[in-house]
């Protein structure tokens, strides 16, 4: 058996080119309980939280295969109206047959809302989308990056499930990486050190490249640069680049 670690994702091979992916994602505060610091539905809480596991799984190129939900909360009503918004988020991927399974917490109560969500998939290792991009390649972002009361104000702005299908079939598209909670620059700046490329921003941005992007409201993508000027076609949502990708001394 042979294990991989890229980025978010864990690959493991077991004697042959496919490989099985893992990724996850967890939640806490965030909900309608007593104790919850940011007020949202059970159904966003949920939706967002495996929208984050999905998406780091998609922009590896892999298909998703199942989800795993692990809810610390009581099955009636919040672990109901959370696993809605799991099956919502799985409805939106009709290319894929995910099987969905988990637990919640019936024996104590609970006053803050808390998950851990799993994601599996498969994928063969030659369509492995990672340490291809190339110098004079651009980095560009989808979507705005949100975090805490912010993404539930503009959440129209952030993208959804169907955003990331729609990015990953972008004719032309190298490298994909959803941006959490350490922010655009530091997932742009690993792409080029996992390339072993420097890069150099754009002069002027409408965001702070450091701030959480929450729980995926964007995402930075590789693509040559003759492939810009009609991305925004693809979701609908803003698309702004970052800069460019260039050689180093070191290589």
């Amino acid at each position: 058996m042979r294990v991989e670690k890229i980025r978010d994702c864990t690959l493991i091979y077991r004697d042959t080119e496919e490989a099985i992916v893992i990724t996850c994602d967890s939640i806490g505060a965030i909900g309608d309980k007593e104790m919850d610091v940011v007020k949202v539905t059970p159904e966003l809480t949920a939706y967002e939280t495996v929208k984050v596991a999905l998406g780091e799984l998609l922009a590896l190129g892999a298909a998703p295969i199942a989800v795993s939900d692990g809810l610390a909360v009581e099955t009636d009503p919040t672990g109901k109206r959370m696993i809605n918004g799991i099956r919502k988020a799985i409805s939106e991927l009709p290319d894929y047959e995910i099987a969905l399974t988990g637990s919640c917490e019936d024996n104590m109560p609970t006053v803050q809302t808390g998950a851990g969500i799993t994601v599996i998939g498969i994928i063969q290792e030659a369509q492995v989308k990672y340490r291809i991009t190339k110098p004079g390649d651009r980095a560009v972002l989808f979507g705005t990056p949100l975090y805490g009361d912010d993404f539930s104000k503009k959440l129209h702005l952030a993208l959804q499930l169907p955003d990331f299908t729609a990015i990953r079939k972008v004719p032309g598209l190298l490298e994909m990486v959803p941006v959490g909670s350490k922010g655009i620059a530091y997932e742009v700046l690993k792409i080029a050190e996992d390339n072993g490329l420097g890069f150099e921003w754009e002069n002027s941005l409408p965001f702070d490249v450091r701030q959480s992007g929450g729980p995926a409201s964007c995402c930075v993508a590789t693509l040559p640069q003759a492939g810009v000027a009609q991305l925004k076609k693809y979701t609908g949502k803003q698309v702004t680049e970052l800069g460019s990708f260039i050689k180093t001394n070191l290589r």
